[in-house]
């Protein structure tokens, strides 16, 4: 489907345009049939990319940091030589649990995510065996996130990572972790 660099920008861009139309459609009231017709639109969409599908996957495919999957939260993450994360985002409507706040699950899902990349081996990410989640206070959506991970034993098989607004952590976490299963 898409190939080289700019089939990966333009994928992106599409995901980008996918989470817009997300957004606003958890916004849009039903009263005006306008819901009717972004739907007929939609599906001759769908038509034609499923002309154009393939059994492909890849990182950008992601549905955590995957700048071509739709559903993958606005987050940016790098990872250090050591194996630190460092991740910011803004969270909204698509992420919603409890009116104005980021669902918890999002948060565990967020957090899995970059435990598994604080075990990152040879461009691998670790698989994570056992999550521990403890949510100290709610997480606002619509305000900037930083998430960070970083491991916490020489052996590399633990990780901690949290969630933090404004520098009060909302969210922690502890990983158990293992190298992926090979295929």
């Amino acid at each position: 489907m898409c190939s080289g660099d700019n089939g990966r920008r333009d994928l992106e861009s599409a995901a980008d345009g996918l989470r817009r139309l997300t957004d606003l459609l958890l916004r849009v009231t039903d009263d005006d049939g306008g819901p009717t017709a972004v739907a007929d639109e939609l599906d001759t969409i769908a038509r034609m990319l499923d002309e154009q599908t393939d059994d492909e996957t890849s990182g950008v495919r992601d549905p955590v940091s995957g700048k071509g999957n739709a559903i993958a939260p606005p987050i940016d993450m790098d990872i250090d030589d050591s194996g630190n994360v460092s991740a910011t985002g803004l969270l909204g409507l698509p992420y919603q649990g409890p009116k104005t706040l980021v669902h918890g699950g999002m948060s565990a899902l967020l957090l899995s995510h970059v435990l598994g990349a604080a075990g990152t081996v040879a461009g691998e990410h670790a698989v994570v065996q056992e999550l521990s989640v403890r949510y100290h206070r709610p997480t606002p959506l619509f305000t900037p996130l930083e998430i960070s991970a970083s491991l916490t034993d020489p052996a590399g098989d633990h990780a901690r990572g949290s969630i933090e607004v404004d520098g009060v952590t909302t969210v922690s976490a502890e990983a158990r972790l293992a190298l992926p299963p090979q295929q």
